[in-house]
């Protein structure tokens, strides 16, 4: 198939001007696409430098919420806030407070640390995954503490202070008594895995029947991410944060920054619907709510930032109109909180909805197997680089006959291409009468140049899933392949892997035959390795891999075909 060469050099020079545009942002401007410093009192973001000391006293103390101390800590010391409108007193008495070891749960795959006042969580510590290549200390899942807590007010979006705790077990209950409705929530933290039960419960504990509108609210800062540059999932390096919600398995996101650029107030909301989850979705990692079997309203708004630029305040309320409830009469909710890793086996086995997080994009069907097999195979080479080698040579194997095919096609019409090239010559003055002359010359020769595209179209899907496994997988993440190459899921820090597809690309391009280009298009097309190498700058390494051994794989086919057909068609 022939291309407008004006078209190709359009789209050539468009893409090589954007890739060297974007590059030279990131070196003139690096503080722009660098993710901005902690602020001081919030917990150090996955991939920031950051001490287990400030991340436990962050848990004990509960700090960076508005409407907190001025230091941000919820002091014990404080006044407990009366919401009763009735009571003309400014201060009531202070619950007992637990330890701050009766605050913190742990199994073998988190740590959950709880603040009394705010009923909030101020620390989701991963243990099986760290923070940085080479750090010691765990992921910390929040930005900032996450207010969880029952409401019977959904307009307030920032909560309330002042719980009274009990622990039991691995439960922990936070009351408080509003008007005529005693309001309840227990946090339930299994001995294993990253869920976490929530149940909210409201009494009416007054003498005759309240109209009651009630929920959970869940209010949290979120770090305002800068975007890292460069291409596709190059942006996946700033691990920012996305709002994601699903309804009857259909996913829905925005980026979270998005949102933060809009001035304070309502920016989403659903009615009487039921969702699979609801939350906030970071690469890597999830922080959702599923509620159990019930139809309820979604409010989704952006509180002030009072200044601090550095975080975007959001708050989620999810919640019912129950009418009116009588004296002694209990209404319950119930929801399931999903605080861990974008594991594929790990989400399927917890809640088989959460598998849509995982973002492998039309093609899933596909990306799905070959996850697997990446995954199998490292149990057999203990190195994810290599199970990635060994998955592209088979699908390469795989995809071999359609190769064969193409090449085929593409060297009869090499053959052909003097007698082609004379036609246009002596019909050159007649478009329409040269292009009559070609396809008749072709019908003859029983030769179609869309056989030499056609064959290499069934494995276009197959590219973009694997391609979309590399970028999303969390096995990937922080997995070494050999030398320096310490980081699958990160670009190559020297930049060797990018080079050498660039080279590959160029030798693949000058050994593969393409008679539909003329001279002027062959060099045109000679350009495209060069763009290549600059889009490959940024992105993770296991990508990079994955298309030199492609590319080298193509180059050696490529090869043997010449030197069979040149003997078999002579």
């Amino acid at each position: 198939m022939t291309m407008d060469r004006r078209t190709i050099v359009t789209i050539v020079l468009s893409v090589l001007a954007f890739s060297l545009y974007n590059v030279y942002l990131q070196k003139k401007y690096p503080s722009y696409f660098t993710p901005p410093p902690p602020v001081e009192g919030q917990p150090t973001p996955e991939g920031m430098e950051g001490s287990a000391t400030e991340s436990a006293s962050i848990a004990e103390r509960g700090e960076g919420l508005i409407g907190d101390s001025p230091n941000g800590a919820s002091s014990p010391d404080q006044p407990m806030q009366t919401d009763d409108p009735t009571s003309g007193a400014s201060e009531s008495p202070k619950p007992a407070l637990l330890s701050a070891e009766e605050l913190r749960f742990e199994n073998d795959e988190r740590i959950i640390s709880f603040n009394q006042d705010r009923s909030a969580i101020t620390s989701i510590q991963l243990k099986k995954y760290k923070s940085s290549l080479k750090g010691q200390e765990y992921v910390e899942l929040l930005d900032s503490p996450l207010v969880l807590q029952a409401t019977i007010n959904p307009s307030d979006k920032l909560g309330k202070r002042g719980f009274e705790a009990f622990r039991e077990g691995n439960r922990i209950r936070f009351v408080r008594q509003q008007g005529d409705f005693r309001i309840e929530h227990v946090f339930t933290l299994p001995d294993e895995g990253y869920e976490v039960g929530i149940e909210t419960k409201f009494t009416n504990v007054g003498d005759g029947p309240e109209e009651l509108t009630a929920g959970l609210l869940e209010y949290h800062n979120l770090l305002i991410e800068q975007s890292s540059g460069g291409f596709g999932p190059a942006s996946f390096v700033a691990q920012q944060n996305s709002f994601i919600y699903s309804v009857e398995n259909s996913r829905e996101e925005e980026a979270a920054n998005s949102y933060c650029e809009e001035p304070e107030g309502p920016v989403f909301s659903l009615r009487n619907e039921t969702i699979d989850f609801i939350g906030f979705d970071k690469h890597y990692f999830l922080k959702v709510l599923s509620p159990v079997d019930t139809k309820l309203n979604y409010d989704f708004e952006r509180i002030a930032t009072n200044g601090n630029t550095a975080f975007c305040p959001m708050s989620l309320t999810a919640y019912n109109q129950f009418g009116f409830v009588e004296a002694g009469q209990s209404i319950e909710l119930g929801f399931t909180a999903y605080f861990g890793p974008k594991d594929v086996e790990i989400l399927a086995a917890t809640n088989p909805a959460l598998q849509e997080t995982v973002k492998f994009g039309f093609f899933a069907v596909i990306a799905r197997p070959l996850l697997a097999a990446v995954k199998t195979l490292y149990q057999w080479v203990h190195n994810y680089g290599i199970a990635i080698i060994i998955v592209t040579l088979f699908l390469k194997i795989l995809f071999f006959p359609l190769t064969r095919a193409a090449a085929v096609s593409m060297k009869r019409m090499q053959k052909l291409q003097p007698e082609m090239t004379r036609l246009r010559e002596k019909y050159k003055e007649d478009p329409q009468r040269q292009q009559r002359e070609l396809m008749a010359f072709m019908s003859k020769n029983k030769v179609n140049p869309a056989k030499g595209c056609l064959p290499i179209l069934p494995q276009i899907p197959v590219f973009f899933a694997f391609y979309n496994v590399l970028g999303q997988a969390i096995e990937l993440r922080h997995a070494p392949f050999f030398g320096w190459i310490q980081d699958l899921s990160t670009a190559d820090p020297y930049y060797v892997t990018p080079l050498l597809l660039g080279v590959a690309m160029f030798i693949q391009q000058k050994l593969t035959p393409n008679p539909s280009l003329d001279k002027n298009q062959e060099k045109i097309m000679l350009m495209m390795p060069v763009i290549f190498t600059v889009m490959m700058l940024s992105l993770p390494a296991g990508m990079v891999l994955y298309m030199i051994v492609n590319t080298l794989v193509s180059i050696a086919q490529q090869q043997w075909l010449n030197r069979r057909l040149e003997h078999q068609l002579g």
